[in-house]
Parts: C-alpha cells; sequence; structure tokens
C-alpha cells in the first residue's frame, strides 16, 4: 500500500530534528496529513509500496563494521559511541571549496561520523571530536547500484597547549589511510543489492522508517538510502 510521508524539521531542511508521520492510502485512492505546529522546513513525500530502504544507522550497528572501524583508530584514538550518518548537501561538505564543481549543488552526500577520543601526554588536554567519511551513491546507465568514498575529514576540540600539530599529523594520516577499509564496507553492502536493476535512488531522514503514524527523529544521526525498481 502506498504512503504519504511528511516531515517537519524544527532546525533547517534534512538536518537536525525532525518529526514524520506516515500515512497510508490505498492504490488509486488519496491521503492528507495536518499538522498544526510550526517548522522551520517540511518535506512530502508519495512513497510506493516497492521501496528497498537502507537505513544507514543499522547497518552501521553491525558487528561487521564497528570491529572493521574500530581497527582503523590506532595511537591513542579510540571511538567513543555508535558509528552515525547523516545526508548533507554538497555545498555544505568541508572540502566544498577544493573544487565546487565536482558534484551538483543539489547533491546529498552520506556523512559516516565515528565519535573518537584521543588521548594525549599528561601536559596536553585530552581531545574529543569526530571523524568522517563523504559517500557517494549513484545508479549506472543499466540501473545497477554504485558507492565510492568522495573524501574524509575531521574536527576535534582540545589538546592544548602543545600537542595539537601533533593530533593533525596522526589524525592526516590515519583518516585517508582508513578509505581503502571503508570502500571495502561500501562495496560490501552494494554487492548484497547487485542482483536487480534499479530506476531511482533518493533520500529521506532518518531512518526512512514506513510505520504509521508519527515519531520523532534526528536527520543529523540518521539516514536513509531508497531504492525502486
Amino acid at each position: 500500500m502506498p504512503i504519504l510521508s511528511q516531515y517537519w524539521f524544527s532546525d533547517r531542511y534534512f538536518g537536525g530534528p525532525f518529526e514524520n508521520y506516515n500515512q497510508p492510502y490505498p492504490s488509486g485512492g488519496w491521503a492528507w496529513i495536518s499538522n498544526s505546529r510550526g517548522s522551520r522546513a517540511t518535506l512530502s513525500w508519495n512513497r510506493p509500496d516497492n521501496e528497498t530502504i537502507i537505513d544507514f544507522a543499522a547497518v552501521l550497528a553491525n558487528p561487521f563494521v564497528t570491529s572493521a572501524v574500530d581497527g582503523l583508530l590506532t595511537g591513542g584514538v579510540s571511538r567513543t559511541g555508535p558509528i552515525q550518518a547523516q545526508g548533507v548537501f554538497w555545498p555544505n561538505v568541508p572540502y566544498y571549496g577544493q573544487g565546487p564543481g565536482r558534484h551538483n549543488a543539489g547533491d546529498l552526500l552520506v556523512r559516516v561520523y565515528i565519535p573518537i577520543h584521543i588521548s594525549t601526554p599528561r601536559y596536553c588536554t585530552d581531545a574529543d571530536g569526530t571523524v568522517s567519511y563523504w559517500l557517494v551513491f549513484y545508479l549506472d546507465g543499466s540501473g545497477m547500484l554504485h558507492g565510492y568514498v568522495d573524501g574524509w575529514s575531521y574536527e576535534y576540540d582540545g589538546g592544548g597547549p602543545f600537542c595539537t600539530d601533533e593530533i593533525d599529523d596522526g589524525l592526516d594520516q590515519a583518516v585517508p589511510a582508513g578509505i581503502g577499509t571503508i570502500q571495502n564496507l561500501v562495496d560490501t553492502a552494494v554487492a548484497r543489492l547487485a542482483g536487480a536493476a534499479y530506476s531511482t535512488l533518493y533520500y529521506l531522514p532518518g531512518s526512512g522508517s514506513k510505520a504509521t503514524g508519527g515519531r520523532n527523529e534526528n536527520a543529523n544521526t540518521d539516514v536513509a538510502l531508497v531504492l525502486l525498481p
């Protein structure tokens, strides 16, 4: 049964906390959703019943993924929480300025990010931050799904007063060195969907749930890739 999904964002479009409501309706029929509360942005999506939904939070929680990612963290760097994902429009990606024409302004990249803690010598403060890998997914001319690691970035607070250069040097080497591992994970995930051709690919904020009724989620911590045959 098709579903009309409505999303109300309290912070910004496709970012931050949002409220979602799903209303099924019979094929050939119609549905409506009303909400009297205000929002900063909204999204309405008419969803057929043959969607294939990839919920990134669920995929990233798989022990196969977490163990591979944890294996990348060395030299006093450790993961402090779940690996999360969000959809980010290309102009808001940190390395956008290195080549603005690399993607279209309306293209959504998937940021997979790892919360980290960095231990330092006792004369410096420890640091906390995130390591991010930026993924692109697309359909080729035959409708086959592909994905690749488009770039990487990191951010942190702490490490003063003497250790920030050392932290930067370590991350500048370790983060890009992990691209091969992340690409292998992407390839493994894509291979599971390789038996079918698709006509359409799009993203929805949060888990992409189709459960009837309302729920509250956060587009900064999860995103769903959706495929149609």
